[in-house]
């Protein structure tokens, strides 16, 4: 016989029964007093940690099919030496019951889910991060009301909770000092054990701003770990924007750190957000690293790291001396780096609009280190590919000491050689920098290029021969003020067309050329820098159909310059087009030249007028001799009147900016 099931009652009945449980359940939610779990809760927190926990808005209970303690607002305290009251501060946190002990009148955490946090992680002068948190002291051993004589108190602990889940956060890594705080931004991210010593198992997803994100997955050592400073054991891998990160070893374990990372990918720019620095961008790349403690400091070494057809490797040494001083050694060997592989790092798109573009640097010296941080750097390049002549052997040493900075470099360039020193000396009001450099049989296109410098020369090869000294806090402070000298001389090339946009159509013409600008023979010219003003006292410029002589200056300030060119004319046809000129213009000014006929009786003394052009034919015919640097020896004797008709900047721009003015005393009035 078949039972028959009154599911018609039983509907009747549910229909009437669920309003009357919800209704129950929402009085007896609202009529519970949460206020001494929550204290239960602030001194449970206090006695693990050592901090204090607070929240701007109560706990309360909300029922639903997971019934959940919502409090919003919360903070939990930072370290004493911290550089803000909170180590986080929450929007929201929210702890899931188990509904089971809920019935029972426990209150037991299943699981929690923090949204909308702030953490910042920093660390003292000591090397202590504000995530290590130990109980407060309280004693241990036996208590006197207790009978346990022989007994130590055990220690505090949180009643576990097995998953903790984390959205719409934001994690601050600050390193102190003048370096900028690391940015995280986690999307979304889940914390699991099963209890506080067992391993935690992570998944999240984070990136910095406006960088590719990370996708990382496995363990990170245990709960009580991190919170005792020594995390353990970590196994991390994952992707990394459109490559792959690992990340194994162990963290503060009794033998130290000890980290590998390796990783690949598509272009290894990707990494310049995360490390704060201005990477190239390029690809593929795959790299190998190792981070370890080495007795008082850290060492971090990357055996491998290939960038498309770039391959070098380095290692890093950050320690502390005994007079507390933080040391750093960095030591770089790079077998190939392939220039034409690279591109630049993209700008910021939060950054300020550029100013007005400079061809010579104006970068503040980032000197903030001198006297607090012993700093070396080695740099070896077997060989420097991507320009137009091969460069080898190149090296650079920076070393920075308790109350010096300098910074060296050479390289074989084709057939030829370069080399400079820049030595900073800070003392003084506003400190001293001299700048020595030398090039020999050097590309001009090629050395600029190096320097991220556009000389206007193309196919030129020649020498320079450098010396600057100047004071200032800023590269742009240091050349308004320098004294020197500055030596250039250069073989064939090319005087590229747009450059002489702005010149009188005559001497245009005179100089001839094409499309890709005028050829010339040969050059040089001799800077004299008095006060940030660099006086060309004499230039030579051979072409095919003119010899040109001249001067002029270039204000290291404001980048402006004027010259006057004096052109002789190789031919008959030439002579009506060689006329003196004078041409001005600046960087971002636009050049204007004009004829000054008069200028061509100022310039020669009395009596017969040698020929520049026949003076320089005979110079021509010595072997091994630039012709242009050797006749500009002479035109002192061939034009006796160039000197005196040489331009020169206005008084404003010989004034020194930032020295305070000489005031002449004032009359004394009293008799």
């Amino acid at each position: 016989m078949a039972i028959r099931i009154p599911w018609r009652q039983i509907a009747w009945i549910t229909i009437i029964t669920a309003p009357i449980v919800a209704i129950a359940a929402v009085i007896w939610g609202s009529s519970r007093d949460l206020s001494r779990y929550e204290a239960r809760l602030a001194t449970q927190i206090h006695k693990v940690t050592g901090r204090q926990i607070a929240s701007r808005v109560p706990l309360s209970i909300h029922l639903g099919r997971d019934p959940a303690l919502v409090a919003e607002g919360v903070t939990l305290s930072n370290a004493p030496w911290g550089s803000r009251p909170e180590l986080a501060r929450v929007r929201k946190l929210t702890l899931y019951l188990d509904l089971t002990s809920l019935l029972l009148g426990e209150v037991k955490v299943g699981r929690v889910l923090i949204e909308g946090a702030d953490i910042l992680v920093e660390h003292n002068e000591v090397g202590d991060t504000n995530l290590e948190m130990l109980p407060p002291p309280d004693g241990s051993g036996p208590r006197p009301t207790e009978n346990r004589s022989l007994r130590l108190k055990s220690s505090p602990a949180f009643p576990w909770i097995e998953a903790i889940d984390v959205r719409d956060s934001v994690l601050t890594i600050a390193e102190g000092g003048s370096r900028a705080p690391v940015v995280l931004n986690v999307q979304d991210a889940s914390f699991k054990s099963t209890a506080s010593g067992q391993p935690l198992q992570m998944k999240a997803r984070l990136a910095a701003p406006r960088a590719a994100p990370f996708d990382l997955s496995g363990t990170i050592g245990t709960f009580d770990g991190w919170l005792r400073g020594l995390p353990g054991n970590i196994d991390v891998q994952g992707s990394f924007g459109d490559g792959r990160v690992a990340i194994k070893g162990t963290v503060g374990a009794a033998k130290g750190t000890n980290l590998q990372i390796t990783g690949e990918g598509a272009d290894f720019g990707t990494f310049g957000p995360y490390l704060r620095l201005p990477l190239p961008s390029g690809g593929p790349y795959s790299f190998t690293a190792k981070a370890l403690t080495h007795r008082n400091g850290l060492k971090v070494e990357v055996p491998s790291l290939k960038v498309g057809s770039s391959d070098l490797a380095g290692e890093a040494l950050f320690r502390v001396d005994r007079n507390g001083t933080p040391a750093a050694i960095v030591n770089i060997d790079a077998n190939k780096i392939d220039l034409g592989g690279l591109r630049a790092a993209p700008a910021s798109s939060d950054s300020q609009p550029p100013a007005a573009a400079r061809f010579l640097p104006a970068a503040a010296f980032a000197a903030r280190w001198l006297g607090r941080t012993e700093l070396s750097v080695t740099a070896r390049v077997g060989e420097l590919a991507g320009l137009g002549s091969k460069v080898q052997n190149g090296s650079l040493n920076l070393n920075s000491g308790e109350k010096r900075f300098t910074l060296r470099g050479s390289a074989t360039i084709g057939n030829g050689s370069m080399g400079f020193d820049l030595l900073y000396d800070p003392a003084g009001r506003f400190g001293l920098t001299t700048l020595t450099g030398t090039a020999s049989r050097v590309s001009f296109e090629d050395l600029g290029a190096l320097f991220g410098l556009d000389l206007g020369l193309k196919d030129a090869v020649g020498d320079i021969d450098l010396k600057l000294r100047g004071g200032g806090r800023s590269a742009r402070d240091a050349l308004n003020v320098a004294n020197g000298t500055v030596e250039i001389s250069a073989a064939k090339g090319l005087w590229p067309r747009d450059s002489l946009s702005g010149w009188p159509v005559e001497t245009q013409r005179l100089l001839g050329g094409g499309d890709g600008g005028v050829p010339f023979n040969c050059m040089a010219g001799t800077f004299e820098v008095r006060g940030g003003i660099a006086n060309l006292r004499r230039v030579v410029v051979d072409t095919p159909r003119a010899l040109l002589i001249g001067g002029g200056y270039i204000s290291l300030r404001n980048e402006s310059w004027e010259f006057i060119l004096a052109p002789e004319a190789r031919d008959s046809q030439g002579v009506a087009l060689a006329s003196p000129l004078r041409i001005k213009g600046g960087t971002g000014r636009q050049t204007s030249g004009a004829l000054d006929p008069g200028l061509a009786k100022l310039l020669v003394g009395g009596g017969p007028v040698p020929s520049l052009t026949g003076t320089f034919a005979q110079i021509a015919r010595m072997p091994n001799v630039n012709a242009c640097a050797m006749l500009s020896t002479r035109l002192d004797a061939l034009r006796p009147g160039l000197r005196a008709q040489l331009p020169t900047p206005v008084t404003e721009q010989r004034e020194r900016p930032g020295r305070p003015q000489h005031q002449p005393p004032r009359p004394n009035r009293h008799r």
